[in-house]
């Protein structure tokens, strides 16, 4: 009786346990296909937003007045159609290749003495660039350029718009969700052509929504740079460089170690590697705010040579405070990279989303921060420095107290760079005044995200600490009984077995 009355509870507990797997099983199958379909619904979102960008860029091309008129360069006739645009140097024309469909832009330029080293510059840069194997190119395409007694004509690729027309005709007036959806696509893709730019230790210099423009693309679009007479290539042992005083500079997107003043009030003409970051951000608070952080040029001169002015603080909107924050440190060394900014985006669990959707569906987003650069291309940037440029050693933008204050290495115990000139600048494991870098006693930085970083990939997670880290207490390592006052921090072997507070 009791053997019959188990057997009959086992099989009762045995037909539960199946309803309850089958229950599980089907649950599992339903947030399955939902998961699916609300992934369907955020691609179709992703490309009616993508559509709608491009929609609007076309619709925002301007037309001056038409001009008929046929100019040869480089072997090839090109027919002007239209004047689209006018600036402070010169034209932009509408033009097509004669018997072919393709449309082009020319740009025309007097010839002008003090003009002719900035067009062969951009001519240079750009003769370079296109030979740099990447899909969906940031940079403007180059098709050709004619000198002549009177002007210089340079051939490029056709853009819609730029990003100040853009923005002014179709989204500032807008709602906040159409604002807050077009920016993450322009945020992106500037982010996107920055990178580009710091991946070949080249800076812009003149960042600014004019020098941004939107070149449509099939069914797609690209955000491309354009305007290069400025840039400058980077020493890579030195993050800075002085430019002459003929430089020219856009207010409020000149970064403030350019507008900084030395002892004798003079502007130092500083560009940093991180320079063109600060005019993205700029860009971004505009986008995103609608208005400028400072009042007027004098306002934000003022901001620049104010040692007690604090970092700019932006509002609470739309989830980018931190991230255009970051891009607006006032010194430069604290300052967050176009690359570290986008790989932060990828990482973000909502933006990350998105990213994901237009790199699958549209255009490519992070394959800048890994393309590879020919070397024939990097020995040809470095021709780029031109004279009365130099690289002032006595610089210290990213020191507050004494100038001779170095800079942690980012590769830490694992740099391979032996030579004086990196090891002047840079403090490694082991160095006396590693810790007065800014390391932290593991030998990593401190990630200027914190506890709000997203990004868990090795290679940043190896280089930076985070609050939340578990080796940051280094359970392996002892402390050292002397703490800050350990006068062995020379010795590797003791800073390999000690921690140091």
């Amino acid at each position: 009786m009791g053997s019959n009355s188990s057997k009959t509870k086992i099989d009762a507990l045995e037909r539960q346990q199946q309803a309850l797997m089958e229950q599980n099983a089907n649950m599992a199958k339903r947030l399955a296909e939902r998961e699916e379909a609300t992934k369907q619904q955020d691609e179709v979102g992703i490309e009616q937003m993508v559509m709608l960008f491009l929609a609007m860029a076309l619709s925002s091309e301007t037309v001056m007045n038409n001009k008929k008129q046929e100019i040869e360069i480089e072997g090839t006739t090109y027919e002007i159609i239209q004047l689209v645009d006018r600036g402070n140097i010169g034209e932009i024309y509408k033009a097509k290749v004669r018997n072919k469909d393709m449309l082009v832009a020319i740009k025309a330029m007097q010839n002008t003495p003090g003009l002719q080293e900035e067009i062969k510059n951009e001519i240079h840069f750009l003769r370079l660039t296109k030979e740099i194997p990447i899909d969906n190119h940031p940079i403007i395409e180059y098709y050709g350029s004619k000198v002549t007694k009177e002007g210089i004509f340079i051939a490029m690729e056709l853009a819609a718009c730029d990003l100040e027309t853009f923005w002014v005709n179709q989204v500032k007036q807008g709602e906040s969700e159409k604002i807050a959806a077009i920016g993450i696509i322009i945020m992106v893709y500037v982010l996107r052509a920055l990178a580009f730019l710091e991946r070949l230790n080249i800076v812009h210099g003149d960042i600014k929504p004019q020098n941004l423009v939107i070149v449509p693309n099939e069914q797609s679009f690209c955000i491309k740079l354009i305007d290069f007479g400025t840039v400058e290539k980077m020493i890579t042992q030195r993050a800075h460089v002085t430019v002459d005083a003929s430089r020219s500079a856009t207010p409020f997107f000149v970064s403030p170690e350019f507008l900084r003043r030395n002892a004798k009030n003079l502007v130092s003409r500083h560009l940093h590697k991180k320079s063109d970051a600060w005019a993205a951000g700029v860009m971004f608070y505009l986008l995103f705010c609608g208005e400028l952080p400072w009042k007027n040029q004098i306002d934000y001169d003022n901001f620049c040579n104010d040692q007690r002015a604090k970092d700019i603080i932006v509002p609470d909107i739309g989830g980018y405070k931190m991230i255009i924050e970051l891009l607006l440190k006032k010194n430069p060394d604290e300052r967050s990279s176009a690359t570290a900014t986008l790989m932060q985006l990828k990482a973000h669990p909502t933006f990350g989303k998105i990213i994901e959707s237009l790199h699958t569906n549209f255009c490519p987003v992070d394959d800048v921060c890994h393309m590879k650069v020919p070397n024939d291309v990097r020995q040809g940037l470095i021709k780029i420095a031109r004279p009365g440029h130099y690289i002032d050693r006595s610089d210290s933008s990213s020191s507050k107290g004494s100038p001779e204050a170095r800079r942690s290495c980012r590769y830490g115990s694992t740099c391979l760079r032996k030579d004086a000139d990196h090891r002047a600048e840079f403090a490694h494991p082991g160095d006396s005044d590693y810790q007065a870098s800014g390391a932290s006693g593991t030998g990593k930085i401190q990630c200027s995200y914190g506890a709000k970083c997203y990004r868990h990939d090795p290679s940043h997670r190896q280089q930076f600490i985070h609050p939340n880290d578990k080796s940051r207490d280094n359970p392996g390592k002892q402390k050292c009984r002397y703490g800050d006052g350990c006068t062995k921090r020379n010795d590797r072997e003791h800073m390999k077995q000690y921690l140091h507070d």
